[in-house]
């Protein structure tokens, strides 16, 4: 590959990160006014550009995308934006930021790194499929841990009684819906994701 070719696909996973980018911030934004009930939490639908990113540029622009997914967060967690995640951050601040920007980025670069295997494997179509659910997957389960290891409190207030036991409501009250909602949201966009990613590989 010459320096030409090269500098074109530079250029390209610029320009298509920062569009990624930018879907991202808006989708995220989109995405703190939809709430179920009483949930402390808002869904997030910005996962699909960052597995788009990670498949069609790579784990680098898959973290990438999360950090900005994470960045977004993090910012409507400090400044109350985000009633549940705020609770979080008046207890332990720097973790919580922390947080937000880890499981972001680590959702990225997994989902990278899984279709990057596959698509080595010669299993391409599988590999964006399996992307798409690993994406909200590492993205939650960090969450739960952190949830689990530093803000037992916090999550115990905002169960009240509602239940009776508190890991079964951090797994069904809180995380079992939100991760349940954006695995589906995912899965029902996986193909028109698959469709998307072959349209722009043709065009370049």
């Amino acid at each position: 590959m010459n320096s030409t070719v090269k500098s074109k696909d530079a250029i390209r996973k610029l320009v298509g990160t920062a569009v990624l980018s930018a879907l991202v911030v808006v989708l995220q934004l989109f995405a703190s006014g939809v709430k179920i009930g009483a949930l402390p939490f808002t869904f997030t639908f910005s996962l699909v550009p960052i597995v788009i990113g990670a498949v069609l540029y790579g784990c680098g622009s898959g973290a990438f995308l999360g950090g900005v997914f994470g960045l977004v967060v993090a910012i409507a967690t400090v400044t109350g934006a985000d009633v549940g995640a705020h609770m979080m951050f008046e207890k332990l601040p720097v973790l919580t930021v922390a947080l937000c920007m880890l499981k972001g980025i680590a959702a990225g670069l997994v989902a990278g790194l899984v279709f990057r295997a596959l698509q080595k494997a010669g299993k391409e179509t599988f590999g964006i499929i399996l992307a798409s659910l690993v994406c909200p997957t590492v993205n939650t389960g960090i969450f739960i841990v952190a949830l689990l290891a530093f803000y037992r409190d916090i999550a115990a207030a905002w169960m009240g009684d509602s239940f009776s036991n508190l890991l079964i409501y951090v797994f069904v009250g809180i995380v079992g819906i939100n991760y349940l909602v954006e695995l589906a949201i995912n899965t029902i966009l996986a193909p028109i994701i698959i469709r998307v990613i072959g349209i722009i590989k043709k065009q370049n």
